[in-house]
């Protein structure tokens, strides 16, 4: 081969070199674009929604995906307020399960607000659901196997009523691992679940807890405290809703929620503590001042005099659609408190997956809740 021979074949390889380079610099940039504007389209697509999307970045080298400044608008009302605002969701391989030999994905949600609002006109009302989400799940290739929420927030308004209502949650934070059960194969419940969040200024909420989110009903066991909540934070809802509000108090809850093949059995123990209803200077109508004189006196009739506090356990048990709540043992519960012994704001470990056996029968179950207070 003449080196002029030479020097052409190395000239058409580096030209289809080039030629090749060029369509993958084009791709590379036509393809968020094109992600962009298929997943706008799939969104609007689903009855009763729209959004918009700032921008979509590729990390092809960690196998990313960010979606930046995502809205979702609710079209069947008249609110202006986005249903969703997503400042950004970062989806990519997880690294960590690679370990594990598994090829799954994770999602990191920053910044998420989700905004609900309550009127007497059905078309000022904005009460959404998840369907939005599909259209991204179906262009994710992976099993989702990390699920993670930064700094969230969830707002609850009806600036209609009397007082308006405006109630919110802020600095949600939020984690879920092993979804797809990548290790820990023997474990019941192999996904361990953790969410923690402030309720108003004084409140603050803490989920623990395992599932196995891959059975069509998942299994779990769940403990959930809120802690010192300020009631007068809530003043406007109440008046609003229920025509009374507190001049004082703060709130306490503990809950243990178990579900195994799609049975339930669990408790709410709320407790209301310090608590003051009714005042000399109250403003209003006679009729409304009668109403929160009887409300006081309620709570004040149902305290443990000694800690100042009202409380109870409502126990549910049975099919989880349909669970039957434990009406008397409630009752029973509210006596315990005020005559008996005052509930401690903090989940008693008086509900166990591990022996969940409908043999045994959740009634007796129930029955053993309220023995087991510490």
């Amino acid at each position: 081969m003449s080196t002029e021979q030479a020097t052409k074949k190395k000239f058409k390889k580096r030209y289809y070199l080039y030629i090749l380079l060029l369509i993958l610099i084009g791709v590379r940039i036509w393809l968020p674009y094109y992600v962009k504007n298929t997943l706008v389209k799939s969104i609007n697509a689903v009855e009763g929604y729209s959004c918009t999307i700032e921008d979509v970045d590729l990390a092809l080298y960690r196998g990313g995906m960010v979606i930046e400044n995502l809205e979702i608008f609710i079209t069947d009302n008249d609110v202006q307020v986005p249903y969703v605002i997503l400042k950004e969701m970062d989806i990519a391989v997880e690294l960590r399960a690679i370990l594990d030999g598994e090829i799954v994905a994770q999602i990191l949600l920053t910044e998420p607000s989700i905004s609900f609002f309550d009127s007497e006109e059905e078309e000022e009302k904005q009460v959404g659901d998840v369907s939005w989400v599909d259209p991204i799940l179906d262009f994710i290739p992976l099993r989702i196997n990390k699920f993670e929420i930064k700094d969230g927030s969830v707002k609850f308004e009806n600036i209609g009523s009397t007082p308006p209502v405006a109630l919110e949650m802020t600095k949600i934070n939020a984690t879920a691992t092993n979804l797809t059960n990548s290790k820990d194969l023997l474990h019941p419940l192999p996904s361990d679940v953790k969410f923690t969040s402030h309720i108003m200024k004084s409140g603050k909420i803490i989920l623990l807890g395992n599932m196995n989110i891959l059975k069509e009903i998942p299994d779990m066991d769940i403990e959930t405290n809120i802690n010192s909540l300020d009631l007068t934070e809530l003043n406007t809802f109440t008046t609003a809703y229920a025509k009374f509000d507190f001049e004082k108090g703060k709130f306490d809850m503990a809950s243990e929620i178990a579900m195994k093949d799609g049975e339930i059995n669990g408790y709410i123990k709320p407790i209301l503590k310090d608590v003051q209803i009714y005042s000399k200077k109250e403003k209003g109508s006679f009729r409304n001042k009668v109403w929160q004189a009887v409300v006081g006196i309620t709570v004040e009739i149902t305290e443990n005099q000694k800690k100042d506090q009202t409380g109870t356990k409502l126990p549910f048990y049975g099919k989880y659609s349909d669970p039957d709540i434990g009406i008397l043992y409630t009752l029973i519960g509210v006596l315990e408190n005020m005559l008996i012994k005052a509930y401690e704001p903090k989940a008693d470990d008086s509900i166990d997956y591990k022996n969940f056996n409908d043999k045994e029968g959740l009634k007796e179950k129930v029955k053993g809740i309220f023995k087991k207070d510490k």
